[in-house]
């Protein structure tokens, strides 16, 4: 009796477990057929350079060569068509793409950096060019996703200069790594 109750509580974990991993293989199936039909292109930067005067601010503002930076950016990118722009929480990604955003009068959209990918996220930029804006961890993790390639590790710390310019066209997936000083 005693096996027979212990059996009867384990069949229905091992029932959601085996759905769990199903629904992941599923999930992982539909970014695949999704990747198919997406035509975009898009450009991660990570912001530019931070005031790192206090090192307990989490949030800090651009010092001023990250504000000159952020002026190299916005004339970039000026020629370049723009349909959105993605930032992260933080202050310094939207400094960073701020007079971008202005030139293109776009609003910069919040984005966490770990559940941006997503088939959402592929379908509502599908067919446009994009600018998002991250961190030295998160902008090459971001690129691996987009080409469904561990391809690019973390940025050095003082790279606020590197632009990756991910085009996706169906199955061709390219990356292009531009230093803009």
């Amino acid at each position: 009796m005693k096996y027979f109750i212990i059996l009867i509580l384990a069949v229905p974990l091992f029932t959601f477990c085996g759905q769990s991993n199903e629904k992941s293989a599923n999930s992982q199936n539909k970014l695949q057929e999704t990747d198919q039909n997406i035509n975009a292109t898009y450009y991660l930067i990570r912001h530019a350079e931070k005031d790192r005067s206090n090192p307990k601010n989490h949030d800090p503002n651009l010092n001023i060569d990250g504000m000159l930076r952020a002026k190299r950016w916005a004339e970039y990118f000026e020629p370049i068509k723009i349909d959105e722009i993605y930032i992260t929480k933080y202050i310094r990604t939207k400094q960073t793409v701020s007079l971008i955003a202005q030139q293109k009068a776009i609003s910069p959209k919040r984005y966490n950096p770990k559940t941006i990918y997503s088939n959402e996220f592929l379908n509502q930029t599908n067919g446009k060019t994009v600018l998002i804006a991250g961190h030295s961890n998160t902008t090459p993790q971001l690129v691996n996703k987009l080409i469904s390639e561990e391809k690019y590790s973390d940025m050095d710390d003082s790279d606020n200069a590197t632009l990756f310019k991910v085009t996706i066209n169906g199955n061709n997936k390219s990356v292009e790594t531009i230093i803009v000083e």
